[in-house]
């Protein structure tokens, strides 16, 4: 790792050195290259048309070339070939993700009082949670990775950064494409798509996925297996579009994604029940038969955008958007915590936006700018039911049943401005960027819970004096500023100072009375410089940003029942900082040859935690704590999901061409540090190496044939293999333990602190198939 981390430097060393060597020439006369080289990639992340190169924000953007080239067909395989990000599936759900980037996340996705860090958009409307969104990304023309706070344009939840996902818009012309692909386990994926001749300024274009694959662990019993997953997906989009200076786009779109949740094994457990197994690796059946029943979820959503050239220097816009979702999760935790662990979530969301925008310019072009007005709004409701059994041999008699539903409302309301300046300089190499943005949250919420002890009663909300709702309302200002320098048409440098912010909220899962407890929202400031460049007769493109987050009123969650560890509270009580840097490079020796590397570091670190009231490390909730309310605590916190090193290194040759058809071999290794999963496995805790995912390194590779036929029809078949060397790694760990000592209010025991044996779902072996496309 060293050895790469030289590497990247020497390549920064001899960017810059470009850019000096360079700096004396005529920006607009660089502008003129040849149409030879690596070629521009045009994006939207500043809500208009720019290009990739001149945006000065660190993005990594795919087009639908580079999607189907490396195989990614969902929001998985984006973050796995974005080193930035890193991500767990959610414990009872592989359709639900915690998502990270940057080092900073949500570790529970499933809490609908809880919004993510990192901003999910699909053409331009937002998807608040990481709930539902392994979608498959069918008939998509561009992924957008925006890296750092996106706090101006895209509000809030985006202190970790933003995922846009852009669809294709029905082209006006007569067109079919079929993909049809096979693979191990079972894989079928199907997708058909049709545009329609454009009819009176109406164009169409309709969509269609079937999408299906067996678990790969199986299950003897009568239930599903694990790890299975199900698809079905349809989307209809228009477009009018007369000629007129207003045009109208409308997408329709409705999925059932149905599944099974990851098999949790614990190492702690071999021994102690006869015929149990954990080898290190996933395991080819379950233990024992477990009656799993399928994971249904449903989704649908509506957007319309509407845009007006009211002249040569503006355009107002219109976006509205519904998305209603439901989902359900089975898990059967297979007494991974010792005792049998069955578990029911049904998750209900609806939610409605609306945005309007103006895009203009104004002094022949000197300034150009985009302002607006956006309003949000989520109702949604979340039922939990939880069944603990005894389940080792000998144990005393268990049955503790519980309850809990909450349901939530959420508004939220927005202005917002951003304008960028071209001062009348020399060369007009110099862009200053001003941007700002102010919301209002109002959020609400209230919760029913029952738990019951072989069927009597033990803890109850509604109760006389106990509070089971709450409501929080909160207002931020976000300023920004980019200076960005042209030192030739090919290489640039910009300073970026960005601010957002995520939502404030409560935890679901607090104790008896502890409802009405909520935190404000948690803000970020980064300071970020950055590099885009072409070199070399722009066969070299080097990108670099190099930044530093700070973190204030970070939102932690702590155990607040000694008696019962998952009971968490959620407050602000942290400080950290978190510096990286990243870089994206990609060669073009030849135009037949690509070969490209990403890399990120993380320094990821708290720079205070203070020992909250009314946790377990309050003596007066636990007097076996050694703290006191306000001491410095950071030492027993980690900044999970943060591995310090991850780098993708991919190569494409077209080695074969004839006629009409070539021969492309592609290659993608992707290599990530060790991570901690769980905020509570810090250096003063002890066994928590135990929360360490080690390292691990993922080859993937695939062999396309393209052939253009003689109707001028188009033929791709590719043979692909994923994790070709068969690597075992662990997908997920699942904390379990107390960083400090804890007694037992019942029987006055003290247990001392220290994390245990985690339950651990592991990832997929190695994976293969056959992908055919044929498209008119």
């Amino acid at each position: 790792m060293r050895d790469q981390v030289r590497g990247s430097i020497l390549v920064s060393a001899a960017a810059v050195a470009a850019i000096f060597a360079a700096a004396t020439g005529d920006v607009r006369a660089q502008e003129a290259v040849a149409e030879t080289g690596i070629q521009e990639v045009v994006i939207t992340a500043e809500r208009r048309e720019t290009n990739l190169q001149d945006t000065p924000i660190a993005v990594t953007a795919m087009d639908s070339g580079a999607l189907l080239d490396h195989g990614i067909t969902d929001l998985e395989g984006v973050m796995k070939a974005t080193p930035s990000m890193s991500f767990t599936p959610y414990p009872t759900s592989t359709n639900t993700f915690s998502i990270f980037m940057r080092g900073t996340g949500v570790q529970d996705a499933g809490q609908i009082t809880i919004d993510s860090a990192v901003g999910l958009y699909q053409d331009g409307f937002y998807i608040p949670r990481g709930q539902m969104v392994s979608f498959d990304l069918a008939d998509i023309e561009r992924v957008e990775v925006l890296r750092g706070p996106q706090g101006t344009l895209y509000g809030r939840n985006t202190t970790g950064g933003a995922v846009n996902l852009v669809s294709k818009k029905p082209s006006g012309e007569l067109g079919f494409k079929q993909e049809l692909g096979f693979g191990n386990e079972g894989r079928i994926r199907s997708l058909s798509v049709l545009d329609l001749p454009q009819w009176g300024g109406l164009s169409s274009r309709f969509s269609f996925l079937k999408r299906r694959k067996d678990g790969y662990v199986k299950n003897p019993g009568p239930g599903h297996d694990f790890g299975e997953e199900d698809q079905t997906a349809g989307r209809v989009a228009l477009r009018w579009d007369t000629g007129a200076p207003f045009t109208a786009d409308y997408f329709y779109e409705r999925g059932e994604l149905d599944s099974t949740p990851l098999y949790y094994t614990n190492s702690a457990l071999v021994g102690l029940i006869p015929g149990y197994s954990d080898n290190g690796e996933p395991e080819h059946r379950s233990y024992r038969a477990i009656d799993l029943p399928e994971s249904p979820g449903e989704f649908e959503g509506h957007g319309l955008t509407l845009a007006w050239k009211a002249g040569d220097a503006l355009t107002l816009k219109s976006l509205t958007g519904y998305r209603d979702l439901g989902v359900t999760y089975n898990q059967d935790y297979a007494e991974t915590f010792f005792v049998g662990f069955r578990s029911r979530d049904d998750i209900r969301s609806h939610q409605f936006s609306q945005e309007l925008q103006a895009l203009g310019s104004l002094l022949d072009g000197r300034i150009e700018y985009v302002a607006g007005a956006y309003y949000y709004e989520e109702a949604a409701r979340h039922n939990n039911f939880t069944v603990i059994t005894n389940a080792l041999p000998g144990s005393s008699p268990l049955l503790l049943n519980k309850e809990r539903q909450v349901t939530a409302e959420s508004k939220s309301r927005a202005i917002y401005a951003q304008l960028t300046w071209t001062p009348p300089l020399p060369g007009d190499r110099l862009d200053l960027t001003f941007g700002a943005r102010y919301t209002r949250d109002d959020r609400a919420a209230s919760r029913t819970l029952l738990n019951t002890y072989f069927g009597f009663p033990i803890a109850q909300e509604p109760a006389p004096g106990l509070v089971n709702a709450n409501d929080l309302e909160s207002s931020r200002f976000n300023p920004a500023f980019t200076a960005n320098y042209h030192w030739t048409g090919d290489v640039s440098t910009y300073l970026r100072v960005a601010t957002g912010y995520k939502a404030g909220g409560s935890s679901e899962s607090v104790d008896v009375g502890q409802f009405g407890i909520t935190f404000k929202p948690e803000n970020v400031t980064v300071y970020e410089l950055g590099l885009k460049s072409y070199l070399f007769d722009r066969r070299v493109r080097l990108n670099a940003a190099a930044f530093s987050s700070r973190y204030e009123d970070m939102q932690l969650f702590f155990n607040s029942n000694p008696g019962d560890l998952s009971v968490v509270l959620g407050l602000n009580a942290g400080k950290s900082t978190i510096r990286g840097l990243e870089l994206e490079t990609l060669w073009q020796p030849v135009d037949s040859l690509n070969v490209s590397l990403e890399y990120t570091r993380l320094d990821a670190k708290y720079d205070e935690v203070l020992a909250p009231a009314g946790t377990i490390f309050d003596p007066t909730v636990n007097s076996a704590s050694p703290y006191q309310v306000g001491d410095d605590v950071k030492r027993l916190f980690s900044n999970g999901y943060s591995p310090k090193n991850s780098l993708n290194l991919g190569s494409s040759w077209t080695f074969l061409k004839r006629g009409g058809s070539d021969l492309t071999a592609i290659l993608n290794y992707r290599w990530e540090d060790r991570t901690f999963h769980g905020s509570g496995a810090g250096p003063g805790v002890p066994g928590y190496k135990l929360a360490e995912r080690p390292a691990f390194g993922l080859l993937d590779g695939r062999l396309s044939w393209k052939m253009e036929m003689a109707n001028g029809n188009q033929l791709r078949v590719d043979l692909w293999g994923k994790n070709l060397t068969d690597k075992a790694w662990p997908l997920y760990m699942i904390v379990s333990g107390s960083p400090v000592a804890i007694r037992d209010p019942l029987t006055g025991a003290v247990i001392p602190a220290g994390l245990g044996s985690p339950p651990t779902a592991w990832a997929e072996r190695r994976t293969y198939g056959l992908n055919l496309i044929y498209e008119l």
